[in-house]
């Protein structure tokens, strides 16, 4: 089976194909162009290098979000139009899980905080028992002073990954102290990759979806949507 991962939530894109849980190739771009330019040519690029049409693909997982809207509103597009041309089942994947994938550290809660503009942050927790992964916390956006105040009532130790956790490092140090460990940046960026293993592991349960049916989670409504309403 071949799975396409498609990846767009932040100012990262990824793009990478699995066949049979190995990777044949993934490209990775974290840099400031929209992903309107980058994202369909890095898509087409990664299935030429390997010689594989999207008829060959069997699968495709998309980061639902949260995250950026514009990101997740353009890929969602790309994975829906690849979809429907070929009749190719979707599976969703959240933008918290597939961070918390990144760690490999087991029985440690994983807080994944994605960076939701100022001192806000979409914040899920996770914690790995094996090779399965547990959600602890619903996925949720709010401060990081409150996400990280209730948290450090309620655990002992955290691991922390996601750009919003490279952002305010200093306070999750100031207020966890020695509990809490920051992910590097490599580990705080969604990997296509990831989408391609979780993807598979809903497959397996039959969670697949219609691509008629995949819309992104935003979790708050876009900049244009606030604006309009303080009108």
């Amino acid at each position: 089976m071949k799975i396409l991962g498609i990846e767009s939530s932040s100012i990262a894109a990824s793009c990478a194909i699995v066949e049979d849980n190995t990777l044949l190739g993934e490209f990775t771009l974290n840099h400031k162009l929209t992903h309107s330019e980058k994202l369909m040519p890095l898509i087409e690029n990664l299935m030429s290098s390997l010689d594989i049409n999207i008829s060959d693909i069997d699968l495709i997982a998309i980061d639902e979000g949260p995250g950026s809207y514009t990101g997740l509103r353009i890929g969602a597009a790309i994975a829906k139009g690849l979809a429907f041309k070929d009749n190719i089942p979707l599976v969703n994947i959240a933008s918290t899980e597939a961070l918390a994938n990144n760690i490999k550290t087991v029985d440690i809660p994983i807080a994944v905080l994605i960076d939701a503009r100022g001192d806000r942050v979409f914040h899920g927790i996770y914690v790995k028992k094996g090779d399965e992964m547990e959600q602890l916390e619903e996925i949720d956006a709010g401060t990081i002073q409150e996400f990280l105040a209730t948290a450090n009532e309620k655990y002992r130790e955290m691991i922390f990954t996601g750009d919003g956790a490279m952002k305010h490092e200093s306070l999750i140090t100031e207020i966890f102290g020695n509990k809490a460990f920051v992910a590097d940046e490599y580990d705080s960026i969604i990997k296509a990759w990831s989408l391609c293993v979780l993807g598979y592991r809903k497959f397996l349960k039959g969670l697949t979806i219609n691509s008629k049916d995949f819309s992104p989670n935003y979790l708050r409504p876009s900049q244009a949507e606030r604006n309009l309403k303080k009108d």
